[in-house]
């Protein structure tokens, strides 16, 4: 049983910020990375990647820093993070299932429409930014396998616990609000500035996996959802140009 936390609830104003800086300064630092990768000769999507080492983690990581300092006297966010109940393992089992099948129906459901959001609505976004009409010829093999890895490391696994930490562990329980997993599930899914046309799925497929961490006061559930999800696509990205440069 994890010691007990007195969470303080933010205002509705402290809550809109706290989710939306850190997707502000995202957002700023790939449009300052963009230029620089490409100019180094690599795949603009790597600017996403470098961004996690450079502008998430010392943002989202600082701020929980600073306010354990602040309130605890202590650098230990741990203190921060009320959702930290246990549950069986067959409850974690049984939960990857259905959220595994929730997301899939989801994301195959919202692919045409994000896909004409991001050329429609969005078609103002740049191409490099977007990531549309990517040739990956005109690159590197050894350069798009060197970003698949790094991406697989860096947004498969160091993003998601950031994040988890962050969002759910700090911000969620301190949501005034009576469904306050929506209102995590929405702010989360703006925070992701850089890629708007992907709101409504993410919307879709994280309000239940936060109610579920309401629920049973576990942040081990999003975390695990997280981490299956972008593992999954950075091993999908890496197999992906594997296989369309070396077959």
């Amino acid at each position: 049983m994890p010691d007990s936390i007195d969470v303080k609830k933010h205002s509705t104003t402290q809550t809109i910020l706290f989710h939306l800086f850190p997707g502000l300064t995202n957002l700023i630092a790939i449009l300052l990375l963009i230029p620089l990768v490409t100019g180094f000769g690599f795949v603009p999507v790597a600017a996403g990647y470098v961004m996690v080492p450079v502008a998430m983690i010392p943002v989202q990581l600082g701020i929980l820093l600073y306010i354990a300092k602040k309130n605890f006297g202590t650098f230990r966010i741990t203190k921060l993070i009320p959702f930290r109940e246990k549950s069986k393992l067959s409850e974690y089992l049984l939960f990857v299932v259905i959220i595994v099948i929730w997301a899939t129906v989801i994301l195959r459901v919202l692919e045409p429409l994000e896909t004409s959001l991001r050329d429609g609505l969005f078609s103002f976004v740049p191409d490099n930014i977007a990531l549309r009409n990517i040739d990956l010829a005109a690159y590197s093999k050894n350069k798009l396998i060197a970003v698949a890895i790094f991406g697989l490391l860096v947004n498969g696994i160091l993003a998601p616990v950031m994040e988890e930490l962050y969002f759910r562990g700090f911000l969620l329980p301190r949501i005034n609000a009576k469904f306050p997993f929506f209102i995590n599930a929405v702010l989360f899914s703006l925070y992701h500035f850089f890629a708007p046309w992907n709101f409504f799925s993410r919307l879709l497929v994280m309000i239940p996996v936060y109610y579920w961490v309401v629920k049973r006061k576990n942040i081990r559930f999003s975390l695990i959802a997280h981490l299956i999800n972008n593992i999954y696509t950075g091993v999908t990205i890496l197999v992906g140009v594997s296989m369309l440069l070396y077959c």
